[in-house]
């Protein structure tokens, strides 16, 4: 008989949402029932397993037989710490994540990484152009991205997927192009036809845009620390370094330079159009991967 499985959250209308969206998905294709609840709500039908996304709702964990957490640490504010140890299991998305829960008091604490969408489409013509997906988050390092087009005419064609309208400098009107709210089959067009996405994350619970750039075979420049580093290496992609630093709840905040971003994506665009395929399919790989390991390993922990 399966599970009867609460996912306690946020509905944000994107990663908390997709998030429990990608959860609920899995765990029903394996005979669980999965149902969402919003964290504020003071009560639900009894649960065997509740899982805790980024939220924590003490009064919904007094109804569930087992409490899971998956955190997002950039948004875990310190007044929560102390609920760390009560969680039954906490399923840590990246190597930082593992690292922190394990050193202040979390219990059986298991690396699992996380889901992506996989958007590939191989109908749409790739073309060399870049995308920045920045969504309605100000942790995507967007105006870094905006500072490498400034400080580099010789850079592709810039696309930047945004909520919201956002203001470009005079002179890169013709290079940079700001699409705001498309409808999730032109960001996907978006997304599959740039050769080159621009992810320069200042911080990332787990990263879902630098997944779903994986997953359409682009090359990727990212932030060279966890997680972002954990999706993209060398071999499939492109690192730029950290130049600064500051906290922010209970991760690290890593920016980088417009210097930095602008040579990374020199060099992808230098690539032959056949290499630029081969280190995108590469990292198409990984995330295919990547992504069969986290089902197996929820699945399992889970039931335990």
């Amino acid at each position: 008989m399966g599970l009867k499985i609460a996912l306690i959250s946020r509905d944000n209308g994107v990663g908390l949402s997709l998030d429990a969206n990608l959860l609920k998905g899995l765990f029903e294709s394996a005979g669980h029932e999965a149902r969402f609840f919003d964290w504020q709500e003071q009560s639900m039908p009894r649960a065997d397993v509740a899982f805790h996304l980024e939220l924590v709702s003490r009064n919904l964990a007094q109804h569930s037989e087992k409490n899971i957490a998956i955190l997002n640490l950039e948004w875990f504010p310190t007044e929560w710490m102390k609920y760390l140890p009560a969680f039954d299991q906490i399923w840590a998305k990246s190597g930082y994540a593992l690292r922190f829960c394990r050193n202040r008091g979390g219990k059986n604490v298991q690396f699992t990484g996380f889901l992506g969408l996989d958007l590939y489409d191989p109908k749409v013509k790739r073309e060399l152009k870049c995308m920045h997906l920045r969504g309605k988050s100000g942790m995507k390092g967007t105006e870094q991205v905006i500072g490498a087009w400034q400080k580099d005419e010789t850079l592709p064609p810039l696309t930047i997927v945004s909520k919201d309208p956002l203001p470009i400098p005079a002179g890169l009107e013709k290079r940079i192009e700001v699409v705001v709210s498309p409808d999730d089959a032109e960001r996907n067009r978006l997304m599959n036809e740039a050769e080159i996405h621009v992810c320069p994350s200042i911080a990332e619970g787990w990263g879902h845009y630098i997944t779903e750039a994986m997953s359409v075979g682009a090359v990727v420049v990212t932030t060279d620390a966890s997680p972002m580093n954990e999706h993209i290496r060398p071999e499939w992609g492109y690192l730029v370094g950290v130049t600064s630093t500051r906290n922010h709840h209970q991760a690290v905040l890593t920016y980088t330079t417009p210097t930095l971003i602008a040579e990374a994506v020199r060099r992808a665009a230098a690539l032959s159009p056949e290499r630029r395929r081969e280190v995108g399919m590469m990292a198409r790989e990984m995330f295919l991967k990547r992504n069969a390991e986290f089902k197996e390993v929820a699945l399992r922990l889970v039931e335990r």
